[in-house]
């Protein structure tokens, strides 16, 4: 998928969280790899885990508010 699409995707599923609940992101763009957290505000998030196991990752964030 193009990253600036899944970037969009991510950040809308991000709004629809609830503060205190967890957006769990599974992919393999290594463009989205790279972008994610600088399309995140850091005061937005607590992330939980990162694992970045070539060619997959799975990040887990908390909504802060």
């Amino acid at each position: 998928m193009n990253a600036p699409i899944t970037l969009l995707m991510v950040m809308e599923a991000f709004r629809k969280v609830n503060v205190g609940e967890t957006l769990e992101i599974l992919g393999s763009d290594v463009e989205t790899r790279k972008d994610l957290f600088k399309v995140l505000h850091p005061s937005r998030y607590e992330l939980i885990s990162f694992q970045d196991n070539m060619p997959f990752f799975h990040v887990l964030l908390r909504k802060r508010h």
